[in-house]
């Protein structure tokens, strides 16, 4: 057959218009990183293409990774931090899957230093106020007891406060404890603490990431104003078993994991109590005359099923509890208490395609309280909780190279038991909250949100979420007089509308890169939350209920502004942050004037008033992320105040957490293959609270006159915890290590509370009015724990 000059050049043009458009098309790889000896998915791994290492992207918690790039050939790089860096060359000309094994790192650590990303710089990406918390960073650092908690790892980071000395409660840019989303593999705890805040119900053993947002949330989370503390379980190893745990002064751990069938399914299985009533029985002999045996425990659990290439199961759950008993005047009085968490998640993970996927999720959150006495022949007891039950649907699309969008439903039926009670006697109940009922509620949300690269130096976050709160009876609507007296009432029947809020939620964030290192953010968010817990304490405590939006209380607002400037220094072993963030609040809630806790047979949503907020602040961060010495330096300056028409003469006052100073320094120094040493120093301005100014006695009676509202300032907090870990000597199948801490170093005495102390005669017209503080750990306290690891 002939071949004409016209034929040649023509088929060649069609030639190269099919190569233009197959390397302008978007090609997606997706893959697993797993361990290459025990199989179990990686994390927090890099995987880059270096061609173009602007292509990048972290593994998930099941080790799974998305890549969008142009068709063509390129070097796939895979980098975890302790394993070897694995390259592999690919033809992307279609979409396809990959599975990169990688093996444990073995080198001497004075020829060569291997540096590798855990995560992206925080140059990178559109995300501002969210930091990843190494669980290796949570492990060597001192704590209270030699207990390792996630949750005080948290409070050192800039814009985090905690809630007071030795406690696990945190607030974030001004917002208020019960403000925090706090998530463990998609079930809400509604209450993080153990012994009155002094631990977490995080067990390390059995967490695989942790994560926090500080107010600018993707438009995936809702119903909270301030942030989010999204916390990942470990799936268990499909391919051998191990165990590993601790024994510590307080309290003893273990974990076991493995596979169920192997490379198919797996299992972990997690447990921790403390033996304090075990160590103080020898002292409580005769219980008959007084003793406090308390203890706590923790059961986390998680099956992991792989169906196909295409499929997973996931089936976790967590249960635990504070439970004591105290007894005093020779038995005459008996309390009982008990509160704690439990819930459980059914998650399904699918492909659809190589660029869409899905997780579905069913859900079971749970909280109760429950106290109890016996007195003079009358037994008392008060409840509270709440309990959830959600269905969740989440998709992940990327449809082409510029776009990677977010989109999904999520529902939740909330059941909450507000705080009731009842006294009865040998023969009669003698006082019960019967007007008090269980309050229902149905929370719905839709979201979507796209992170859209505009141009190669420029990318846009943006995302929309529609949420819907409906109150449903039944329910009592009671209307009194200034007596206090019901004059009328509205009844509504089960199932019916009592009364339904909507609010749009729009998320915006931006990220203009200004060199390969460095790059300015933006951010804007609003958000709305229909859940409330209000305290008149400085922390979150059982005894605190939790209420609904309701007929009686408006849903909480917020509106968030952030700017900052990110810089990556030395192939980012060094990265920097400058944030500074204004948030307005509205429908904020505190309890009103002479407001007294206890039974009672109102709402306590009557209980409270209605005012706005405001907080405003400069946050600075600087991590070294690689090398033998790692930590970082956190600060923030900030201020956050009220206004409430009914407190305070409607005269703006400090919020109790407000804090203009806040510093934290944290640093872990390996020393050689042994030793490792971690030590945190932290600064902070005093709470504010109300205390007592004056005191009179008015016919006989002792009356106080208070100042303004948070008008007092405690002394400024600070202290420095030292640990060290020293790594025992390897055996066949057992690793172990011993750490040694000493929390409060210098024996710094940090005001907990104020009390007011008189002195001289009550009513000679001397008296004057003290405040005297009361520390609760004011010496150092030395603490050693012994971790091991078998497998």
């Amino acid at each position: 057959m002939r071949i004409t000059t016209h034929t040649f050049f023509l088929t060649l043009l069609l030639l190269l218009l099919q190569v233009l458009a197959l390397a302008q098309s978007p090609v997606i790889l997706t893959g697993t990183v797993l361990d290459q000896e025990s199989g179990t998915a990686l994390p927090g791994a890099t995987v880059y293409l270096q061609e173009k290492q602007s292509i990048g992207a972290i593994t998930g918690s099941d080790g799974m990774f998305k890549l969008v790039a142009p068709a063509g050939i390129y070097t796939v790089v895979v980098k975890s931090i302790g394993y070897k860096p694995q390259e592999q060359s690919v033809l992307l000309n279609e979409n396809r899957q990959l599975i990169f094994r990688l093996s444990p790192a073995a080198y001497d650590v004075q020829e060569v230093q291997v540096i590798t990303n855990r995560k992206p710089p925080l140059t990178e990406t559109a995300a501002m106020g969210q930091l990843e918390i190494p669980l290796e960073t949570i492990k060597s650092l001192p704590v209270l007891f030699g207990e390792t908690d996630i949750l005080k790892t948290v409070q050192l980071l800039p814009g985090v406060q905690a809630g007071g000395e030795g406690n696990t409660g945190f607030y974030v840019r001004g917002g208020g404890a019960d403000q925090n989303l706090v998530l463990l593999d998609k079930a809400t705890v509604y209450n993080p603490g153990h012994l009155f805040n002094f631990f977490s119900v995080f067990n390390s053993d059995a967490i695989e990431n942790t994560t926090i947002i500080k107010g600018n949330m993707p438009a995936r989370y809702g119903g909270r104003l301030s942030s989010v503390l999204d916390i990942g379980m470990k799936e268990g190893n499909p391919a051998d078993y191990q165990a590993e745990g601790g024994v510590g002064l307080i309290a003893s751990r273990l974990t076991v994991q493995g596979p169920v069938l192997k490379e198919k399914s797996s299992f972990i299985l997690s447990g921790r109590r403390t033996y304090i009533d075990v160590l103080t029985n020898p002292f409580l002999k005769d219980t008959e005359q007084g003793g406090v045996p308390y203890h706590f425990y923790d059961l986390n659990g998680k099956l992991s099923y792989t169906l196909n290439n295409k499929d997973r199961l996931y089936l976790g759950g967590y249960y635990g509890r504070d439970v004591g008993r105290l007894k005093l005047s020779d038995g005459r009085f008996i309390s009982d208490f008990f509160w704690g968490n439990s819930n459980a998640t059914l998650r399904w993970n699918h492909l659809f395609s190589d660029n869409h996927f899905m997780n579905a999720s069913a859900v079971l959150s749970n909280y109760n309280f429950e106290f109890s006495w016996e007195y003079g022949g009358y037994t008392t007891l008060l409840q509270t909780g709440v309990r959830d039950y959600s269905v969740n649907l989440d998709f992940d699309f990327t449809p082409n190279v510029r776009h990677h969008l977010e989109y999904g439903i999520q529902y939740t039926y909330h059941k909450l038991l507000p705080r009731t009670g009842q006294a009865e006697g040998l023969d009669e109940v003698n006082f019960k909250t019967d007007r008090i009922r269980t309050k229902y509620a149905h929370e719905t949300a839709l979201y979507l949100s796209d992170d859209w690269n505009v141009t190669d130096k420029l990318l846009v976050s943006i995302g929309l979420r529609s949420s819907y709160f409906m109150q449903v009876g039944p329910f009592s609507l009671y209307r009194f007089n200034e007596n206090q007296m019901v004059t009328d009432s509205t009844r509504y029947g089960d199932g019916e509308k009592v009364k339904a809020f909507q609010t749009l939620e729009p998320r915006l964030s931006l990220r203009f890169e200004l060199n390969k290192n460095a790059s300015v953010k933006a951010a804007f968010s609003r958000s709305a939350q229909y859940l409330h817990l209000v305290s008149n304490a400085y922390s979150t405590l059982p005894l605190d209920v939790w209420v609904p939006s309701s007929a009686i209380v408006a849903p909480q607002k917020a509106s968030q502004f952030a700017v900052g400037y990110f810089q990556s220094i030395a192939n980012n072993q060094y990265e920097g942050s400058v944030e500074m963030y204004y948030k307005d609040m509205e429908n904020q809630l505190e309890y009103r004037e002479g407001f007294a806790p206890g039974p009672s047979n109102r709402d306590l949503e009557y209980e409270f008033v209605s005012g706005s907020g405001l907080s405003y602040g400069i946050e600075l961060f600087l991590r070294k992320n690689f090398g033998d010495l790692q930590g970082w330096l956190g600060y923030t300056l900030s201020r956050t105040t009220r206004t409430f028409p009914e407190l305070n003469d409607g005269e703006t006052f400090p919020a109790r957490f407000d804090r203009r100073h806040d510093v934290s320094v944290v640093a872990t120094y390996k020393l050689n293959e042994r030793w490792t040493f971690g030590g945190t120093f932290v600064y902070g301005t005093g709470q504010a609270t109300t205390l007592p100014q004056r005191r009179y006695a008015i016919e006989g009676n002792v009356v106080y006159q208070y100042g303004d509202r948070n008008s007092f300032r405690m002394e400024p907090t600070h202290r420095l915890d030292l640990a060290a870990t020293l790594e025992a000597r390897k055996r066949k199948n057992l690793n172990s290590s011993w750490t040694f801490s000493i929390y409060n170093v210098y024996g710094r005495r940090n005001p907990f509370l104020y009390y007011i102390d008189n002195e001289g005669l009550p009513y000679s017209g001397q008296t004057t009015l003290q405040a005297k503080k009361v520390s609760i750990i004011p010496f150092p306290l030395p603490s050693v724990t012994w971790n091991f690891s078998w497998k």
